[in-house]
Formats: structure tokens, C-alpha cells, sequence
């Protein structure tokens, strides 16, 4: 089902068609948002951010964003209970995050992204949650795996455990496979609870930008969502809400802060970029709550709408 839909191809603007005029409604693969439908307040800045950049914080403005990033069809955070990392993730000796990259894995239905995460190791265990260090102490241990869009725990995951974790829960025909029948399946899972995801590159290691960004956005974007009473912490047991974690580099920290919004109901995943503290407020009430974007010819760089069968990258 899932390979059939992204078989219906790309919606949008080819990195290499500039004269496109993006100024069209249909231009993009999201809803922009619209002052007649949305109030006359949907296009200005949050004016009363409790957070800003440092005046020296510097991005590529002038770029063309939307169509110039790999399409992605599953995602998985390997949790690591820290919101940095070397360099590259992948070169940490003796963790998942070099075993997905030297088993050279591959999603048979399209590409799949394998980032870092600062979610807990253990669930049932945050003592490791949001350390910065970037030691390797935890690095053999089992770990869990959240596996996007399907909103998937996988728990106690080891390096002889991923051909398991390609056949079951990325390369198999159900977007979320039933409990296996085989005995020698020993990977058990349980369903994200949250209705969104919202991931920001921390990886200050690679960017000092995406470390600076990442947690001032993540605070912004709580504040907002506070007051409706959908932040929900690593630790929060209750249903729904807004999940926030850091990840490691999803490329072009150039355009910080990168945001991946993931909507489970939906079945979307929209990735903006170029995000600051004042923009929040709009993520919060148009780009999470209901799939809208906000100045989509500054911010958006693509995404995929799996009930529409559309992507965009």
C-alpha cells in the first residue's frame, strides 16, 4: 500500500524549474495559509517571543528551498538519550547509528533516513535524557527505535537485531505490521502515543547554528502549545499531544532551523526550514494543528501527504 502510493510521484516545483511561478495556490503540496480563511493575523510573526537568536545568527536566504531535498519514506530515531553527537552520527563506534550505515540497509519502498535522537534509551528510564555529552558509553547497549510515519516504538534494539527490524517494520507491507508469529523474532513494539512529531536538528557537533536553534525553537514551540494542553514531555503517559525531540544532521544547516512536522492521523510529514523563535506561533496553529504553511515560498522544503499519495521534494 505504501510503495503503491508513492509510486503517484511529485507534486511540485523540480529543483531545476526556477521560473516556476510559486505564487500559485497548487504550487505546493501543503495549503498555504490564507488571511480571507485563516484571520487577517495568519502571515505576521508571533510579536511577543520570549526567545530570540543571537544577533550573529546567520542563514542562506537567497536559496531556493522547495524540491532540492531526497524524498524519504521511513524515518527512524535511534535513541540515544543525548541531543549531540560526533560529527557523524554513523562513525560512533559501537552504536546502531554505525550499524544501520555499515549494513547498508536499504527501504524497498523508496529511501529511508536513520537520524540520532535524544529520546530515552530505555523507556522505562529518562535518567539519560538530554545529556549533551558526546561520549559512547551507552552506545552497545539495546536501545529503542521510533520508526516514522507509522508512529512506531521498537524497544531493546541491538546490532544483530536490525535484518529483523528491516524485514518487520520497514520493509514489510503492512505500515504497521502485526505481532510476529515467528519464535525467533524476539523485537516487541508498542504504538507512539502522540499525535504529532516534531523533530529539530540539534547536531551542534556538525552546525553550531542547528545546537543554538534547536532548543531555543523547542521552547517557543512550548510555550504555545502549553496553553492548549498539548506539550507532552519524553516522559508524559498521556495519549495525543505534540511530541518534540532533537535529532541529529538531516542536511542543510545552512537553512537552521530545520523542523520536520510529522501528523500521525494525517499520514504527513512537512519539513520546514529557515525557522526562527517568531515563527512558532504560526507552526503551532497552522503547520502542526492543520496542515497549513505559512509563507511556504520562504520555509517550505518539502514533504509527502501519504493519504493524497503526493510527495515533494
Amino acid at each position: 500500500m505504501l510503495k503503491s502510493l508513492w509510486s503517484f510521484g511529485k507534486l511540485g516545483l523540480d529543483s531545476d524549474s526556477s521560473n516556476q511561478n510559486t505564487d500559485r495556490d497548487d504550487a505546493y503540496i501543503f495549503p498555504k495559509v490564507d488571511p480571507q480563511v485563516d484571520g487577517p493575523d495568519c502571515l505576521r510573526d508571533c510579536a511577543d517571543c520570549t526567545v530570540q537568536y543571537p544577533a550573529r545568527f546567520n542563514t542562506n536566504n537567497s536559496r531556493q528551498l522547495y524540491g532540492g531535498i531526497k524524498p524519504v519514506t521511513t524515518h527512524v530515531l535511534v535513541a540515544t538519550g543525548k541531543a549531540d553527537w560526533v560529527r557523524k552520527a554513523e562513525t560512533e563506534e559501537g552504536s546502531l547509528m554505525q550499524a544501520f550505515e555499515r549494513g547498508a540497509f536499504k527501504d524497498k519502498k523508496g529511501r529511508m533516513m536513520v537520524s540520532a535522537s535524544n529520546l530515552s534509551i530505555d523507556p522505562l528510564d529518562d535518567s539519560n535524557n538530554n545529556s549533551n555529552t558526546t561520549d559512547n558509553s551507552t552506545s552497545t547497549k539495546p536501545t529503542t527505535l521510533l520508526v516514522l510515519p507509522s508512529f512506531t516504538f521498537v524497544d531493546g534494539v541491538i546490532q544483530a537485531d536490525l535484518p529483523e527490524f528491516m524485514d518487520r517494520f520497514v520493509n514489510s507491507p503492512s505500515p504497521i505490521p502485526p505481532p510476529s508469529p515467528n519464535p525467533n523474532h524476539r523485537l516487541t513494539t508498542r504504538p507512539c502515543e502522540r499525535d504529532y512529531m516534531v523533530l529539530l536538528c540539534s547536531h551542534r557537533t556538525r552546525d553550531a547554528r542547528c545546537g543554538i536553534s534547536a532548543p531555543l525553537i523547542k521552547r517557543e514551540l512550548e510555550r504555545h502549545l502549553r496553553p492548549l494542553g498539548l506539550a507532552r514531555d519524553d516522559d508524559d503517559s498521556r495519549a495525543g499531544g505534540v511530541g518534540i525531540a532533537f535529532v541529529s544532521h538531516v542536511g542543510g544547516h545552512k537553512f537552521a532551523a530545520n523542523v520536520l512536522v510529522y501528523r500521525r492521523k494525517e499520514e504527513q510529514m512537512i519539513w520546514l526550514a529557515r525557522v526562527r523563535p517568531e515563527h512558532c506561533e504560526g507552526i503551532v496553529r497552522f503547520t502542526i494543528l492543520q496542515g497549513k504553511v505559512v509563507r511556504p515560498e520562504e520555509r517550505l522544503r518539502g514533504g509527502f501527504d501519504l493519504q493524497r499519495g503526493l510527495m515533494s521534494w
